[in-house]
This record gives C-alpha cells, sequence and structure tokens, in this order.
C-alpha cells in the first residue's frame, strides 16, 4: 500500500501511516482510496459529506417542484392541459436539476460505502454532469429570450467542460494545456453570450415589461454569468494551495445549488410571467428611427402592422415592428376595443382618388388587417 502511494510517503505519505498525498487533480486521490494506500480521504470529511447530502435534497426537491410548477400551468388562458408537453424547452430546468441530483445521489452512494473501492470512481460522474447540465443551462437562458445561436453558444460551452476535465485529471505539462485551451474556449463562450444578452436586457429595461419582471431576469442573468466564473477561480485556487480539496468539493456543491436550483426556480418565474401576459420576444435587429408623430403614436412599443386608406390611396402603416418585447395580450384588447369604437361600417370615409369602389377598397383594408392579425 506504501509504495503504491509514493514509496515512502514521497506520493501519498502511505509508508508513513498518514499524512495528506501530494495529488494533481481528484483523479489521484480517487486511484489513491482505490489502491487501499491509507491515503487522506476528502470525501469522508464531514464538509463534503454534508455538502452532497444538501445538494442532492435541493436539486432533487427542486426538479420535483419544478416539474409541478410548470406542468401546473395550463397557458394564459387557462385552455391548455399540455401547454409545457407542447413546449419542452421550457422544461429544461427540470432536465438540469433532476440530472444533477442524480449525480449527487451517486455520490451519496459512495460516502455510505466510505468511498473506498471502485465504487470511489463514481465521484467522476459529476463531469459527465456538468457536460450535460451547463450547456443545457446556457440554452434555457437564450430560449427563454428567443435570442440566437440557441445550439451554437451551448455547444461551446461544451467544449469549455470538456477542456475542465482535462484540466482536473492530468497532470502537468497536459494540465496546463487543457487549462490554456479551456480558458480561451470560456472567453469566447462568455463574452458571446454576455454580448447578447445584454442587448436584450437593455431592450427589456426600455420597453413596457413591469419592473418586477424585468428585475427577474436580470437577476437570473446576473447569477448565470457569475457562476460562470466561480468554477475557474476554485481550480486556480485549489492548484496553487490556497484551499484544501474538502473546501473545494464543498464549494462545488453550494455554486451547483445556486447554479442550477435558484437560477431554475427565477428564469421559470420569469418565463410563466411572460406567458401569462402573452410576451412576444422579437428577433434581435438594429433599431429603426421614427419621427416625434410615429413614435408617440406607439409609444416606442411593437404595434400591429396595418394599412390605412387617405385621399392618396391605400398605404402600409409604418410603425415599429418593435425593438424587444410585445404583449400580444395588450394588442389583442386593444384591438378589440378598437372595433368595437370604431367599426368599418361606420368610419369615415375619406376621398378617393381615380374613383375607385370606396367600399371594395375599405373591405380590402379590412381583409388584409384580419389576415396580419392572424400572422
Amino acid at each position: 500500500g506504501g509504495d503504491g502511494g509514493g514509496g515512502d510517503g514521497g506520493g501519498g505519505g502511505g509508508g508513513d501511516g498518514g499524512g495528506a498525498p501530494i495529488t494533481f487533480g481528484e483523479q489521484e486521490i480517487v486511484e489513491a482510496i482505490t489502491w487501499g494506500s491509507g491515503a487522506f480521504n476528502p470525501f469522508q470529511t464531514p464538509a463534503v459529506l454534508v455538502a452532497d447530502w444538501l445538494g442532492l435534497l435541493i436539486l432533487g426537491g427542486s426538479a420535483i417542484f419544478l416539474y409541478v410548477i410548470i406542468t401546473n400551468f395550463h397557458g394564459p388562458r387557462g385552455d391548455e392541459k399540455y401547454f409545457a408537453g407542447y413546449r419542452e424547452e421550457k422544461m429544461m430546468s427540470i432536465y438540469v436539476n433532476s440530472f444533477a441530483a442524480y449525480a449527487y445521489y451517486a455520490r451519496c452512494a459512495s460516502h455510505a460505502n466510505g468511498d473506498i473501492g471502485a465504487v470511489a470512481y463514481i465521484h467522476l460522474l459529476k463531469y459527465v454532469d456538468y457536460l450535460f447540465t451547463c450547456p443545457l443551462l446556457t440554452a434555457d437562458l437564450l430560449c427563454t429570450l428567443n435570442l440566437p445561436f440557441k445550439i451554437t453558444y451551448p455547444y461551446f460551452v461544451w467544449l469549455n467542460i470538456g477542456c475542465g476535465v482535462g484540466c482536473s485529471k492530468f497532470v502537468g505539462p497536459a494540465r496546463y494545456m487543457w487549462f490554456g485551451l479551456g480558458a480561451s474556449f470560456f472567453c469566447v463562450a462568455w463574452y458571446s453570450v454576455y454580448v447578447i444578452v445584454a442587448m436584450r436586457l437593455r431592450q427589456i429595461a426600455g420597453s413596457k415589461m413591469t419592473q418586477k419582471c424585468a428585475v427577474t431576469v436580470q437577476t437570473a442573468a446576473a447569477i448565470y454569468f457569475s457562476i460562470w466564473i466561480g468554477f475557474p477561480v476554485l481550480w486556480l485556487l485549489l492548484e496553487f494551495k490556497a484551499i484544501n480539496h474538502p473546501i473545494s468539493l464543498s464549494m462545488h456543491a453550494l455554486l451547483d445549488v445556486v447554479a442550477k436550483s435558484l437560477y431554475g426556480f427565477i428564469l421559470l418565474s420569469f418565463q410563466i410571467t411572460c406567458e401569462k401576459e402573452e410576451f412576444v420576444f422579437l428577433p434581435l435587429m438594429p433599431r429603426i428611427d421614427y419621427n416625434d408623430d410615429e413614435m408617440s403614436d406607439v409609444g416606442g412599443a411593437d404595434v400591429e402592422v396595418g394599412y390605412h386608406l387617405d385621399e392618396h390611396g391605400l398605404h402600409q402603416n409604418h410603425t415599429p415592428m418593435g425593438p424587444v418585447v410585445g404583449s400580444s395580450k395588450q394588442r389583442r384588447i386593444s384591438r378589440e376595443m378598437q372595433r368595437a369604437a370604431s367599426p368599418y361600417n361606420s368610419a369615415i370615409k375619406p376621398p378617393v382618388a381615380g374613383g375607385e369602389d370606396e367600399n371594395a377598397i375599405l373591405a380590402q383594408i379590412q381583409a388584409l388587417n384580419q389576415q396580419l392579425a392572424r400572422v
């Protein structure tokens, strides 16, 4: 046992019967446990045991509650029993929390066996967890805000996590080569997602969305971007011996809970609010300038495109498509009020040049507007 751990204690302290091993990542710790070298077992420390059990309970409970919430939401009018079933992109937070809870359950099962023997390798399942859940967290945010690159940017995140596995499992110099590549992917992925999310958040701040709703999505975004930074920071702190393995493992559990459970609840709350108000996030596009009269008519928000008739003939309304988000619920109510107040059959009919049939043109306008409303 002593020889397997590093001879006279130089590698694992096995020859002397004590002392923390000199290791280069968790792979060596797991191997030391598996070989029975008598090395210090960080997985059996009280802090790690408590953190893993709490992680299991919180993430598992969150998955159940999130599932109950989204499956009991039947759409903005309450008439769609399988609202979530036909919009399964809204269930990503459930996939994230349930798979993370599965990984923590495996770790707790290893704890029950004393983390000794081949069962200790189950702790490596957390990297499979990260490879699956971290891209989903990104896709969930991008889909919620209807942002571009819903597959590409999560793929960048997946590449970054793969590099994280390499720099945690290998010794130098390969260890630092993987960290360098991972840092490059991290900067590209983090900045790419930040740019488009920041654009949407600025647009939301200038829209008619309620302050509470805007703060909710801003909080979710803040958690997302700050948690990203936390994991490489923990790696660096452990690498330079600023913290030990039990602290690192416990902090990873804490970041998991915040990034998956708390973030999931906040983002799902925002999604449901948007559905109730029937908010529609338009694709990101350059903002178009309009004159003061047009902006005063629409209040800077998106409006239904239609046609109008004047003395010069038939024209399309030149009103904004909307820079951010509009409520189709509000537009529907507005349309109903307009139809009740000034129906087409009682509208003031302007003169028409060229002697065309005025009623036929008005009927055409009505048909076009109805088609656009359906679109």
